[in-house]
């Protein structure tokens, strides 16, 4: 089979990602190296070798704190992937994004002869606008258009997450013939039925709401806030769980003790992805509350697809991708930014237990044709297609992990 590496600009434990590919890949028998951010995971994992960067991902709210920390990964990802091709030549190479330009860390691979696969995950030019408002970041938006496209060049096939994905990017100027679509599915051995995995797990007195992932103003979070001070006195028992980081996390505190949602609101740092159903097994429903926006009406989250699989009822705003693949009866829409109409959506799935069992059983259904299955067929015939040319045979051994972070 083949030796691939995979680099992506996130810890092992958090990119859930790029360890259902690698262990997809690694169950056909390829041998994986993974290159990735600090983490206290390292070595074998799976039959994925993992070699860790001595450096943590940038999650605050600085243009120039974002340069020096992918300038510092293209260093080091650089060297380690060098490093590694100089020892043996990797067959291909998958560049996970952000960002795009991370592509430029398997320029020597590529030169010595390995294919490249760039995972763009999201579109940059619209999160940097969103992130960063005025002149600046319009002119940033073009500069990062213009990198998308390069970072494309260099690359011999694109994945894109959802089909409105893979067609923003053709009008971006990628041809459509070079880019594969594999959507973020959930790990079926883990995100399955909450009832399936722990029976009937005891419920608390409360109703209790949970978002998970990166805690960012673009996210929704404040939104959210809001709209749990506005019921506060008609549900008294309604709660929301915060788990996660990001760069609103010290924000989001200070937003709670504002609004003395102190007994309201409980944050909990991000748990393993393997223990997360067991986190969320007694919530009564997720929050999708993400604002509108160029880059939010393209995204389709990972935690959405998550709460489905799990049997957990969706709140979600209303936005062009979710709409593409949730119709109404799937999950509780909103009015993308609106306090009020979160607030009423959240009331009504309150008041209402017998339509949260309507939603979560077609919101199942539908997560039925998006299961990861299918998803790792593409996955694995977009590879096949890359490697068609590499030797068949005995697999050259992992070598050993190191003792010490890479450097």
């Amino acid at each position: 089979m083949a030796r691939i590496l995979m680099i992506t600009y996130n810890t092992w434990v958090s990119d859930a990602r790029s360890k259902r590919h690698a262990e997809a890949l690694a169950q056909q028998g390829h041998s994986v190296d993974v290159i990735c951010v600090a983490t206290k995971v390292r070595g074998q994992r799976n039959g994925i070798n993992v070699i860790w960067l001595p450096m943590p991902k940038y999650h605050g709210a600085s243009r120039v704190g974002y340069l020096f920390s992918y300038l510092r990964f293209f260093a080091l990802a650089s060297v380690t992937a060098a490093r590694l091709s100089l020892r043996q030549k990797y067959d291909l190479v998958i560049v996970c994004t952000m960002p795009d330009a991370a592509v430029l860390s398997a320029l020597i691979p590529k030169l010595l002869g390995s294919k490249i696969l760039l995972d763009i995950r999201d579109t940059m030019p619209e999160l940097y606008r969103d992130k960063f408002d005025g002149r600046l970041g319009a002119a940033g938006a073009r500069l990062l258009m213009l990198e998308e496209r390069a970072s494309a060049w260099l690359a011999d096939r694109i994945l894109a997450v959802h089909e409105p994905h893979a067609q923003r990017l053709v009008q971006s100027g990628i041809p459509r013939e070079k880019i594969d679509v594999v959507l973020n599915s959930p790990n079926p051995e883990i995100f399955k039925p909450i009832g399936d995995l722990y029976g009937s797990p005891p419920k608390d007195d409360h109703f209790t709401l949970v978002f998970h992932g990166t805690v960012s103003r673009r996210l929704g979070i404040d939104t959210a806030l809001y709209a749990i001070h506005e019921l506060r006195d008609r549900i008294p028992q309604l709660r929301l769980r915060l788990l996660g980081t990001g760069d609103f996390w010290e924000a989001a505190q200070a937003l709670c003790a504002r609004l003395k949602l102190d007994d309201r609101v409980r944050f909990e740092r991000q748990v393993p992805l393997e223990q997360l159903p067991a986190a969320l097994s007694t919530v009564s429903a997720g929050l999708v509350p993400n604002p509108p926006s160029s880059a939010t009406h393209l995204m389709l989250p990972v935690k959405l697809l998550e709460y489905a699989a799990l049997g957990i009822p969706v709140i979600t705003a209303r936005l062009r991708t979710i709409e593409h693949f949730f119709p109404e009866d799937a999950v509780r829409y909103f009015e993308p930014g609106n306090v009020a109409s979160l607030a009423a959506a959240i009331a009504e799935l309150h008041d209402h237990p017998e339509y949260r069992a309507r939603i979560v059983q077609r919101a199942g259904s539908i997560m039925t044709g998006l299961g990861w299955n299918a998803q790792r067929e593409n996955l694995c015939d977009a590879v096949a297609a890359l490697i068609k040319d590499a030797p068949i045979g005995d697999l050259p051994q992992p070598h050993t992990a190191p003792e010490r972070p890479a450097r």
